[in-house]
């Protein structure tokens, strides 16, 4: 089955891409959408399946409406990954489904099949995964060795539960200047009058390749993860534990129904156990790679790698109901 690969965000290229090709499928990636390019591709690659994903800076209004018409000139069969649901359905997935015309809908987030479903549109359920060929323990970088590392783009508005989880787990921390390093954008502009704490600019380190965030997660003796939404995962959460990263995050349904703390990883239902917590791991180097292999192992397995993911899509989009076999 030959696949064709839209996006230009390394997070998403090194993912399902390659759960298609551990799938049998030939994959082709396009890092853009330009017309001439565009066609002249689909005349001599003809590809079974279009595969888009996210929100990106090649998604501008003009190159979405490209991608809509020559999804409708070549009658191409278009799956679509929305994996800004459910906090930006409507600014970001309606409008690019709107302008590119996906025939399957997939989501991150269970309850918005159903809306998707409710539209008239075949939607599915689609989580994050880890990519165990990229998102891999390595070497110590002394650059990224700290106690405590964060990798998070600060929010503008923080309406989500992410605001929750900053203040649960970020907050305490750097209030009483344990040693915390957050890597990501926006942190200079942080509006604690929104947050409801303020962050020294001694703990920032500024942006970071994602091609660089394993390291990180390498080098940390604890990694923060924040959470979007209380009913899903985020990709950072497969990600750190793919790398091997001793993970903290909130006790959310998500986490609790996937992992088992003190197992896979470590959970904080407050300020204060997330100092307990930190308090306590950071002097327990082997309980801390224990539990952190236990958490790769468990992503590494499980339905939890984009071959997983890969494999579901392949199975709806190639069935003539439409209907997935079975689950994530």
């Amino acid at each position: 089955m030959k696949i064709l690969f839209i996006d230009v965000d390394p997070q998403y290229l090194l993912g399902l891409p390659s759960g298609f090709e551990k799938n049998g499928c030939k994959v082709k990636i396009l890092t853009d959408i330009v017309e001439e390019e565009l066609e002249q591709l689909l005349e001599e690659y003809h590809p079974d399946l279009v595969v888009t994903a996210g929100w990106t800076k090649i998604h501008t209004d003009s190159k979405l409406k490209i991608l809509g018409e020559m999804v409708e000139k070549y009658h191409l069969k278009h799956a679509y990954w929305a994996t800004e649901d459910p906090r930006w359905t409507d600014q970001w997935s309606l409008p690019y489904i709107k302008a590119t015309k996906p025939e399957y809908i997939f989501t991150i987030e269970r309850e918005s099949v159903v809306f998707y479903q409710q539209l008239g549109f075949k939607a599915y359920y689609l989580p994050w995964a880890c990519n165990p060929d990229f998102h891999q323990p390595t070497e110590p970088v002394e650059t990224y060795k700290c106690d405590i590392a964060l990798v998070a783009t600060a929010g503008i508005t923080w309406s989500s539960y992410r605001r929750d989880s900053a203040r649960i787990l970020l907050k305490p921390l750097v209030e009483r200047g344990y040693d915390v390093a957050i890597w990501g954008k926006r942190w200079d502009k942080l509006d604690p009058n929104i947050v409801g704490f303020d962050v020294d600019s001694r703990y920032l380190r500024g942006k970071l390749s994602y091609l660089e965030t394993n390291h990180v997660y390498s080098s940390a003796k604890i990694v923060l993860g924040f959470q979007n939404v209380t009913t899903e995962l985020t990709s950072r959460a497969y990600e750190i534990m793919g790398a091997r990263g001793f993970l903290l995050v909130p006790a959310t349904t998500a986490v609790l129904e996937k992992f088992k703390p003190g197992k896979h990883l470590v959970v904080t239902r407050s300020e204060d156990e997330t100092l307990r917590q930190v308090d306590y791991y950071l002097n327990q180097e082997e309980k801390r790679k224990k539990i952190a292999l236990r958490g790769q192992q468990k992503v590494y397995s499980y339905h939890n790698t984009y071959s997983d993911r890969a494999a579901q899509m392949l199975e709806i989009t190639s069935s003539r109901e439409g209907k997935p076999c079975r689950k994530p």
